[in-house]
């Protein structure tokens, strides 16, 4: 869990150096003009392939009224499905009420299941493009894989770092317009898919 009041202004992930710099704008991340951007994005990508081994889940609680990097860590809160709680003031009642929610379940516990996996099989007439939610690829090539990836695509397995019971994935598949007809041309009217979670 990390709590924000400003961006980062020294090594990695550095949004600006100074706080007299100007505040970059969409418009400066799109053309590529925000000075520190890319190598900031690079260097959460890296943590966040770390963060993803341990199974571990940066949730981001800030507060400013200027920028603290939300678009350069947005890959990191992603991958490991993390929260971002984004208020003017920590004692701003947004901000309180969302992080005691975190906590609503006691003390020892915080409902959440910590490094799960989630894989699918299916039957040869279905291909999965991918998956959208908090997850990330795990890079498991198969038959099943589609040609045409949608969100964490070319696998057919992922990780999640944490999930709870709000948890929602959406999981893309094809069906194979080659596949779709037995040897008679008939439509077979048989498919399966297997979801395997540990």
């Amino acid at each position: 869990m990390g709590d924000m009041g400003g961006g980062s202004d020294r090594n990695l992930g550095i949004v600006s150096q100074d706080l007299t710099d100007p505040v970059r704008s969409h418009k400066d991340l799109d053309k590529d003009a925000a000075l520190y951007f890319r190598k900031a994005v690079q260097f959460y990508e890296e943590l966040s392939k770390q963060m993803v081994n341990h199974g571990q889940v940066l949730d981001l609680f800030a507060s400013a009224l200027d920028q603290v990097g939300v678009a350069e860590m947005k890959v990191i809160i992603e991958r490991t499905g993390g929260l971002v709680v984004l208020a003017e003031s920590f004692g701003h009642p947004v901000f309180r009420d969302s992080f005691k929610r975190v906590f609503e379940n006691g003390e020892e516990a915080l409902g959440l299941s910590y490094n799960g996996t989630l894989e699918m099989n299916c039957s040869k007439d279905i291909k999965i493009q991918g998956i959208i939610g908090p997850c990330t690829s795990l890079e498991k090539k198969g038959p099943a894989v589609a040609s045409t990836p949608i969100g964490q695509g070319n696998t057919t397995a992922w990780k999640l770092c944490g999930l709870d019971k709000d948890t929602c994935l959406t999981v893309l598949f094809d069906i194979s317009s080659t596949d779709r007809s037995d040897h008679s041309g008939t439509l077979n009217p048989q498919l399966y898919i297997q979801t395997l979670t540990r």
